[in-house]
């Protein structure tokens, strides 16, 4: 991991407090965020955990969005947390070596971009980390977890970049964690998001899924 942590404070020193710093260089963040809680209904006040928080723009990208977020964020990068527990000081920012450690419950898990680069060589290995990751994230939700993956549809990836097969990850959630998710590969070609919902019973309301 400790590869992966300098590749984040590396990119920070050269780029500052962007989405270039958590290695979006692309941008479009906003599409990302977008497909992550399109199916959020709440208005009332819920509570978000940001899985891999980076800077924090998911929080300013919500309270533009919503009314009462109660936003909390997780990262494995210090220097991210030390930066952002001083942009949000009313919000809890925790700092973790291990990614199986989130102890609280919330409404909503969301996470981008944290899985896209190898944790170990062997890739077979890092998927069978996220699937972990996945299902104890999954338990710590009420309403959904939401995540996002590049695809292996692609013709070329960067060395140390994973790029998760979105049939593997279809099979793995329906046989282990829920028969009602959504995948969503409309927003860009070669990323996709899928959004895992917690509750069984289906309600359709406008065409969509809703509590």
């Amino acid at each position: 991991m400790n590869n992966i942590v300098k590749m984040y404070e590396d990119a920070f020193r050269a780029h500052g407090d962007s989405a270039k710093s958590v290695l979006w260089p692309k941008g479009r963040q906003e599409e990302r965020f977008n497909a992550l809680t399109k199916y959020i209904r709440n208005n009332k006040g819920f509570s978000v955990l940001d899985y891999g928080c980076g800077l924090g723009h998911l929080k300013e990208y919500l309270d533009g969005r919503y009314n009462g977020v109660n936003y909390s964020g997780t990262d494995i990068v210090p220097e991210f947390i030390k930066t952002v527990k001083k942009k949000y000081p009313g919000s809890e920012f925790l700092f973790t070596n291990s990614h199986l450690k989130v102890t609280k419950n919330y409404d909503y898990i969301i996470s981008s971009g944290a899985f896209n680069i190898l944790y170990v060589d062997d890739k077979e290995q890092h998927k069978k980390i996220i699937f972990e990751i996945l299902s104890h994230l999954f338990l710590k939700c009420t309403i959904y977890l939401s995540v996002n993956f590049m695809t292996d549809s692609v013709d070329f990836q960067q060395k140390g970049a994973y790029h998760q097969n979105v049939f593997e990850l279809y099979n793995f959630v329906f046989a282990n964690l829920s028969k009602r998710f959504v995948i969503d590969q409309s927003y860009m070609p070669y990323e996709y998001t899928i959004t895992i919902f917690k509750n069984h019973d289906i309600i359709r309301s406008e065409n969509i899924y809703a509590e």
